[in-house]
């Protein structure tokens, strides 16, 4: 039962009549002609009826049609009331900023003080980004839609979290810097582009660090070719004396190797196990180094923008 008088309660805040102000005067009316009107009723009933059947997003659009013919307060409620359903918190501050532009007046007291409930609850859902730019020709876009070109300023209302505002411009480095902000925070950010002539390089570390590793690599590589080749060459030798020691009876097992001819093949294939390690270990350095390089290549050093909550924007350098 308690169910059931919910849903009539909201049915009859949803049915209310569009209000008309008590000495006439409405703004939000101007310029609305009665044909306007009478359709705007039309598509408010429609989508009081789909959202009471809880189909939100066929009364959202049912509500956006009734505001394209007259952009009434009530009606722009509505509008926020599918979109808090849908869990879209940002458009939803949107329609409300717009629902109360004109205060209580165009809004039935029970749904002017259900709006004022929605504002304290979507204040905590939502965060400002005010970006400022004073740069002539270039261009600003958070999260990947346009957002304002310089000169000049812009608030944009977004969802708590981490957003990304990319400035450029011709002649300039781009920029792209990361705005972590909370829910009911406003976020000012400066954004101050650097002159492609002004950028200087910067490197990791010392240029001469991963030349002095490849280098140290290419040592210990050479190192293990030479104990290779004597390995080879200590193989060699024991083949010819193997040769020569067998060449009349052979050798097996009633006439082993001599030991001095076995001692040579074991300190050949020693020989070779050291080489295979040392290569192995100088051709690791020499790969490593590459890597080195890579990273401690030449990148613009440019300023970059540290943000406090609500706070001004500070100016830092060593960005990469």
């Amino acid at each position: 039962m308690r169910r059931v008088a919910v849903w009539i309660a909201l049915a009859l805040a949803l049915a209310t009549p569009l209000r008309a102000h008590a000495d006439d005067v409405q703004p939000w009316a101007d310029g609305v002609t009665a044909a306007q009107k009478d359709a705007a009723h039309k598509l408010l009933d429609a989508g009081n009826a789909l959202f009471l059947q809880r189909d939100y997003a066929g009364a959202l659009e049912q509500y956006r049609q009734a505001v394209a013919q007259w952009d009434h307060p009530a009606i722009r409620f509505n509008i926020v009331r599918c979109l808090i359903q849908l869990d879209r918190s940002v458009e939803a501050a949107e329609n409300l900023k717009l629902a109360l532009a004109y205060g209580a007046a165009p809004l039935e007291d029970a749904v002017y003080s259900e709006a004022l409930a929605y504002q304290k609850l979507l204040a905590k859902q939502v965060a400002d980004v005010d970006v400022s730019c004073s740069q002539p020709g270039a261009t600003v876009t958070l999260d990947g839609q346009p957002l304002t070109s310089c000169p000049g300023t812009q608030l944009r209302r977004v969802s708590p979290g981490r957003h990304q505002l990319v400035a450029s411009n011709d002649g300039f480095l781009t920029k792209t810097t990361d705005v972590v902000i909370a829910g009911g925070e406003t976020q000012h950010v400066a954004v101050e582009l650097v002159p492609l002539s002004a950028a200087t390089i910067g490197h990791r570390w010392a240029e001469w660090k991963p030349w002095v590793v490849l280098g140290s690599g290419i040592v210990v590589l050479g190192i293990g070719g030479l104990v290779e080749y004597q390995a080879s060459q200590d193989m060699a030798a024991f083949d010819r004396a193997l040769a020569l020691s067998c060449a009349d009876t052979g050798c097996g097992p009633s006439r082993p190797i001599p030991a001095n001819i076995a001692a040579e093949q074991t300190r050949a294939r020693r020989e070779n196990d050291i080489a295979i390690g040392v290569m192995t270990l100088g051709l690791a350095g020499a790969a490593a180094s590459g890597v080195l390089l890579y990273m401690n290549r030449g990148l613009p050093v440019i300023p970059t923008i540290e943000h406090t909550p609500g706070g001004g924007a500070v100016a830092i350098s060593g960005h990469f």
